[in-house]
């Protein structure tokens, strides 16, 4: 009788972990989603905001190029 509530004690605790890691593993899995979303929405933000650096760098030269001009002349 002690040896089957041990086993039936012990099926418990097994199940128990086997649903938490069920539980766990699809947190992770979550949490994968989401911080693979976050690195796409990043990479992006940084090609735009590279994209926006080159035309202020390109705005600036021809605002120079364009008063080198104007003064020179």
């Amino acid at each position: 009788m002690k040896t089957a509530r041990y086993h039936k004690k012990c099926f418990d605790q097994i199940e128990g972990i086997t649903a938490s890691n069920k539980e766990l593993t699809a947190e992770v899995e979550r949490l994968r989603h989401q911080l693979e979303a976050a690195n796409h929405e990043r990479t992006e933000q940084e090609s735009q905001n590279q994209n926006l650096v080159v035309q202020l760098s390109n705005k600036e030269q021809e605002r120079t190029s364009s008063h080198f001009f104007t003064t020179s002349a």
